[in-house]
């Protein structure tokens, strides 16, 4: 797995008119699994293979790695002529008795070759007695026959470098045989730093040690990776030390890691640092002012699990010591030199913990944020203190410890200003964490603010949680507080007040301009609007998807999921996965969109955050309904179930709820509970102003077989002019509900253009059972064919109107398999080539296919099947 590129490369290289190929690298990077599986495949094409066989242990013994392929006779092994004599004899007697092919000479770790042995494999591959395939590692000394191969001899020299992020995700998902958390795929990706040796070494022993787990069917890590006994004893061995100051300033990295190069020169010494560089141990980052790290990420992990703990207070003290000058110390600093008082002991600055813990929530180190921020609140840094720790436990889930402190703050304020932002912090944890939104005005309600200023911010606030209850009327005062409003909390809340209800509405144009303007403002606020600002990227994707571009969206909404990976930010992560599990479903692909609603539901369900699980849970219900998953059908209704909308819920994905009810309904074949799920719905979100959301349900009202009542909602609730998803939906609705398979069909195309192609194929399907049921076969066969096009770029989906278009105009399947291939700019000779058939089959196939299709040939199908030429821009967009 993985590797494909560097595989074809050496199976190239070998089999040209070079001598072969040197591939050099780490330890653990995958050398000999890449030179197996390259012999493999030279193997089955005929190559001999002989294998040198090295070893630490016989390096000093001459002819050692070759001994298995000595000749020898009764009286025992040739020792004729010099050893270097013999052994180039052998190679030469194997190469000759292989007639049908060449001979290859496989020498895994050349560096180990003895010497003699080195010689006698750079003399045949010189001579072209064989070809070579070895493996060799960077840090080891070589054989100077050995380096002479791809410097003199012809051989070509492979650097295999660590291997990439998607591979080791890859393998990660191999080994473990299901969908894997986000978060876990990169501490995985960085913990080995791209070496497939230490991967599966560190999954063996997780596993074996309980530390991955299985959790709404998503794999997780439960635990610190240093804790994993297998890959504990292979990197152990490699920093023992008896020296107590190597084993010193190994801690201290551990704990710093990366620390200033001046500093770390300073504190452990020049002479020693380069010693634990020689060894590999330490690696020295250059630029305008070099840092220095441990060379390896699991290095740190292990060092830091097993540091005494009163070495780790001593190694904190002499750090904070080192970096706190009289200047003021940076972002980074700040953070580090209060953690390390922290750790070390003492006295404490309660002024240097609060802005630490600022600074540490900025970067989403939220635990640390936490620490940082309760040891200032005890230490009588009073509201600001408690506020910041309330936003860290909110983070990490700890919603009761957060509610608590909440209220603990109301006794402590003492001013309005005090007041005003414990009361918009409470609203913000029982709006977003408890799902309760007639609490979170309660909250505000009770703060006994009486100041002007504060209450505005209060009212903005209050216009915020309107917008969650699907209120559109609120953009215009949202709008005007964004504009007006003093502190940075009172204009992200404005912005995110209008931002929701713009979205609902539909007016993505200037809801997108809005969001814009707000970014800025957001970037570097860790206060209570911090929730707003961490939205806005995710309300970005989600308002491209629905432009209609749900490509673009996907580019935006995977840049921003992968942001919230490292530092982890499981808010982030749930919010991000929902909103890619959104686009998938919008491209026709409920495969992916199950493995991101269910990624969802599991970061949501570690912060507890109620509202998002019932949101994910009705993603996951619709992609495993077009999916055909029961189980998981199962699974996402009963968590529906236990988490029921209702009035004192957040309603902002309402409708993403009933969208699920309808699709469970219509596989049931139950069209009355399909339009019980959906059509009082959209007519609330329509009197709210909602239409945007509401335009989505009718959508589906209309992919599930109720155009009629889709299109008397749409005409009751009429999208924004200028959508164009709102206009194609307005548009679908009237040619399902008049039967006219011609509008149908140019619905589909739009649909197409959109990048929408289950869409597409369901107007397709519909428009050809319109066709058939009229007696025009050829046009109900062109219709099927455009379905089938489109289905071709999506994940298999089994929904209600994919099963309405019969048969593609009576074509064999062999004529549906060409016509197809036609369509997508295959030549006839490409075709021939690629089914072993003749070139004169493939055009009687053609020929007949399009008769019965009603076309003229391949311009005039592919111009049916709305597809435009190879390189134009429906094909492109096709990602």
């Amino acid at each position: 797995m993985g590797r494909v590129a560097e595989l074809d490369e050496i199976r190239a290289l070998v089999a040209g008119p070079g001598r072969g190929v040197l591939l050099a690298g780490a330890a653990g990077v995958g050398k000999s699994r890449l030179a197996r599986e390259a012999t493999s495949g030279l193997r089955a094409d005929g190559w001999q293979v002989l294998a040198a066989h090295t070893s630490g242990s016989g390096t000093g013994l001459p002819l050692a790695a070759l001994t298995p392929l000595l000749p020898a006779s009764r009286s025992g092994p040739d020792i004729s002529g010099s050893p270097v004599q013999r052994g180039l004899r052998a190679l030469r007697e194997w190469a000759a008795r292989h007639h049908q092919g060449r001979t290859l000479l496989l020498v895994d770790d050349a560096h180990l070759l003895d010497d003699v042995s080195a010689t006698v494999v750079h003399q045949a591959v010189a001579e072209a007695t064989v070809a070579l395939l070895a493996t060799a590692r960077t840090s080891a000394v070589t054989p100077a026959a050995v380096t002479a191969l791809w410097k003199d001899a012809g051989v070509s020299r492979m650097e295999l470098s660590a291997l990439p992020a998607a591979d080791m995700d890859a393998l990660v998902l191999a080994a473990l045989d299901g969908p894997v958390e986000g978060r876990t795929l990169r501490r995985l990706r960085d913990a080995c730093a791209g070496n497939p040796l230490f991967l599966r070494e560190l999954l063996v022993s997780a596993r074996e040690a309980g530390l991955v787990e299985r959790s709404d069917g998503i794999w997780h890590l439960s635990g610190p990776l240093g804790s994993a006994a297998r890959l504990s004893e292979l990197l152990r061995g490699r920093l023992a030390t008896t020296e107590a100051a190597e084993r010193d300033a190994l801690e201290l990295l551990a704990l710093a890691e990366p620390l200033w190069l001046q500093d770390a020169v300073a504190m452990t010494g020049e002479d020693l640092l380069e010693t634990l560089e020689r060894r590999g141990l330490v690696a020295v980052m250059s630029g305008d002012r070099p840092t220095v790290r441990l060379s390896h990420p699991l290095y740190g992990e292990l060092l830091r699990a097993d540091v005494p703990e009163l070495a780790r207070r001593r190694h904190s003290r002499r750090l904070a010591d080192a970096l706190q000058g009289p200047a003021s110390p940076s972002s980074e600093d700040l953070v580090r030199i209060a953690l390390w008082r922290l750790d070390g002991g003492g006295s404490l600055d309660p002024a240097l913990m609060l802005a630490a813990a600022e600074e540490a929530a900025l970067v989403r180190e939220y635990a640390l944020a936490y620490r940082l921020a309760e040891e200032a609140y005890r230490a009588g840094k009073g509201v600001a203190a408690g506020l910041s720790a309330v936003r860290a436990l909110f983070h990490l889930g700890r919603l009761d410890e957060a509610l608590d402190l909440c209220t603990e703050l109301v006794g402590v304020a003492a001013r309005d200003d005090e007041r005003c932002m414990v009361a918009v912090q409470h609203a913000a944890v029982l709006v977003h964490g408890a799902d309760d939104v007639p609490a979170a005005f309660e909250a505000l309600d009770r703060s006994g603010v009486r100041d002007p200023e504060h209450r505005e911010q209060l009212d903005v606030f209050r216009l915020y949680l309107r917008s969650y209850q699907l209120d559109c009327t609120v953009v215009e005062p949202a709008r005007a507080g964004f504009r007006t409003g003093g502190s940075v909390e009172v204009r992200l809340a404005a912005a995110g007040a209008a931002g929701g209800a713009l979205m609902l509405a539909g007016r993505f144009a200037e809801c997108a301009a809005l969001v814009a303007e707000a970014l800025p403002i957001a970037a570097r606020h860790s206060g209570s609007g911090r929730t707003h600002a961490d939205s806005m990227p995710v309300a970005l994707g989600a308002m491209r998807c629905d432009l209609p571009d749900p490509v673009g969206a996907a580019t935006l909404a995977e840049a921003a999921y992968e942001s919230t990976l490292q530092p982890a930010d499981l808010l982030g992560q749930a919010l991000t996965a929902f909103s890619l599990a959104r686009i998938a479903l919008a491209r026709g692909r409920p495969v992916t969109a199950l493995r991101w609603a269910r990624e969802s539901r599991f970061a949501a369900g570690h912060l507890r955050l109620d509202g998002v699980c019932r949101w994910a849970s009705a993603l996951r219900l619709q992609a495993a309904v077009q999916v055909g998953a029961d189980s998981q059908t199962a699974e996402a209704l009963d968590d529906l179930r236990r988490r029921p909308a209702g009035a004192r819920r957040v309603r902002l994905f309402d409708m993403e709820v009933a969208r699920a009810q309808a699709w469970r309904a219509a596989t049931l074949g139950d069209a009355a509970g399909v339009r019980d799920a959906l059509v009082d719905e959209v007519a609330r979100h329509g009197d709210l102003g909602a239409v945007g959301a509401g335009t989505l349900g009718a959508l589906d009202l209309v992919r599930l077989g109720e155009p009629a009542a889709a299109a008397r909602l749409l005409r009751a609730y009429p999208p924004p002019g200028g959508w164009l998803l709102g206009a194609v939906t307005v548009d679908y609705a009237a040619a399902a509900e008049t039967r006219d398979g011609t509008a149908l069909v140019t619905v589909a195309r739009r649909f197409a253009g959109y990048d929408m192609p289950l869409h597409a194929a369901e107007a397709a399907m519909l428009a050809a059972s319109l066709w058939r049921a009229a007696g025009d076969q050829r046009a109900g066969g062109r219709a099927r064919l455009l379905a089938e096009t489109q289905l071709t770029r999506c994940e298999n989906p089994t929904t209600p109107a994919l099963l309405l278009g019969g048969p593609a105009g009576d074509l064999t399947g062999r004529e549906r398999e060409m016509a197809l291939a036609a369509a997508h700019g295959e030549s006839a000779p490409a075709i021939s080539a690629r089914l072993h058939l003749s070139e004169r089959t493939v055009e009687n196939h053609l020929y007949r296919a399009y008769a019965k299709l009603g076309v003229a040939g391949r311009s005039e199908l592919r111009a049916a099947l709305a597809i435009d030429p190879p390189d134009g821009p429906l094909l492109r967009r096709d990602r």
